[in-house]
């Protein structure tokens, strides 16, 4: 729904935008060129006002310039006047408002993808779950995870069971997880560590990111971001 309502509410000031650029032809060369630039700030202010969320940026000065041209040839096809060349710069005109402040956004750096909050003061980790980028507010640091795969249970192991296999060899047959005490049955599948034979399910081995909770062995082969919390920025 809110990718629907940008999406009409962007059509609409691209509408307002090219509609300005159409009335401000009335004025000549002069007129051209302050309606691109008002259709830029149109496109700008409208896009604050009505809190659009808009993760592609780069677009703002396109849909600007686009509405820039689509005013100024509505105004060549409805009238008689002959446009100067030097006209069609307000489409650039119009793109830069919104490309400032594309340029300037770009030059502050990333953003925690799950708060928005910029990243340059903050530490950064890319979560080996969801791998999005998420500041140190965002992230659970006993856990290893961000806030997000915490609260919805995201798995970090494939579910398939050859990739167990492969890691641990024959599943546990019998006994008990060591952490959540479930038995091992034809639900619950049960893996043995290969250093110490500390057995847990399927689902603690997930939760502890690979780790004996008892001798601290691996599971070998693991992507480098496990238990390494990457760090993706540093604080000044």
């Amino acid at each position: 729904m809110t990718q629907m309502r940008n999406s009409v509410l962007l059509a609409a000031l691209a509408i307002l935008a090219a509609a300005a650029q159409l009335v401000a032809t009335r004025w000549g060369l002069v007129g051209d060129l302050a309606g691109g630039f008002l259709s830029g700030v149109l496109v700008l202010v409208g896009t604050r006002v009505l809190m659009l969320e808009i993760e592609k940026t780069y677009l703002m000065p396109i849909l600007a310039a686009v509405a820039s041209l689509c005013g100024l040839a509505s105004a060549i096809v409805g009238s008689d006047l002959t446009t100067p060349h030097t006209a069609w710069t307000a489409s650039l005109l119009a793109a830069l408002p919104t490309g400032m402040t594309a340029l300037v956004t770009g030059m502050r750096g990333r953003r925690c993808q799950l708060c928005r909050m910029p990243l340059r003061r903050l530490l950064s980790f890319c979560c080996p779950r969801c791998h999005l980028v998420a500041c140190e507010n965002c992230w659970q640091f006993e856990r290893d995870r961000c806030c997000l795969c915490e609260a919805n249970q995201i798995p970090l192991f494939p579910i398939d069971i050859s990739w167990w296999q492969q890691c641990f060899g024959t599943q546990v047959q019998n006994g008990r997880c060591f952490l959540c005490l479930r038995a091992a049955d034809g639900r619950v599948a049960q893996w043995a560590c290969a250093d110490c034979g500390h057995g847990q399910c399927r689902s603690c081995w997930d939760d502890n990111n690979g780790q004996c909770s008892r001798c601290g062995w691996i599971i070998p082969n693991l992507p480098p971001e496990i238990g390494t919390q990457a760090v993706t920025g540093t604080s000044p």
